[in-house]
């Protein structure tokens, strides 16, 4: 935690889907993206973190929805006609997986180039930026572009005395 992250502009340039929250740009490499949809019924799933919505069936698939504001602990609002939410895949080791991320509105796709990004800060205390790629400097605004790793590696569940990764099937030992 708390622990910087140096990772080279050359390895993470390229087209980025810009979307906002609390008027702030976020950016997820398009190669992570599987589509944008409006917001759907979601099924809520009890005993899970408030950013944690709750999973939808998207063509015979269960994916998980978070609500990117709430994991990023700003404030909440109510969905309007312009909330989306962002379908995402990442290649794990034994799987690939699905989640959709919650965002205010999508902006547009960004080729984003290496003289465009900068590493991610140092703050000069303590915090959480591992979710935090590198900052772009792009058409005069910021735009934080976003790891989704870890955004999904950290949903980490305390259930009674056991660990449980939400994003494991709690039926399929290992």
């Amino acid at each position: 935690m708390g622990e910087l992250i140096n990772i080279d502009p050359q390895d993470i340039k390229g087209k980025y889907l810009t979307f906002s929250l609390m008027e702030e740009q976020y950016g997820v490499n398009v190669d992570w993206i599987l589509q944008i949809i409006a917001i759907p019924d979601i099924t809520k799933i009890p005993r899970t973190p408030t950013y944690v919505k709750g999973v939808i069936n998207l063509r015979g698939k269960i994916i998980p929805i978070m609500d990117l504001r709430l994991r990023f602990q700003l404030p909440e609002i109510d969905y309007n006609e312009r909330t989306s939410v962002v379908i995402v895949k990442v290649k794990m080791e034994k799987a690939d997986i699905f989640i959709g991320f919650i965002v205010d509105k999508v902006s547009e796709v960004l080729d984003i180039m290496e003289e465009e990004i900068e590493k991610t800060p140092s703050f000069g205390i303590e915090i959480e930026n591992q979710f935090i790629l590198g900052m772009a400097k792009v058409k005069g605004n910021v735009v934080t572009l976003l790891n989704v790793n870890e955004i999904i590696e950290a949903i980490d569940l305390s259930i009674g005395d056991e660990k449980n990764h939400f994003l494991e099937c709690p039926w399929q030992k290992k």
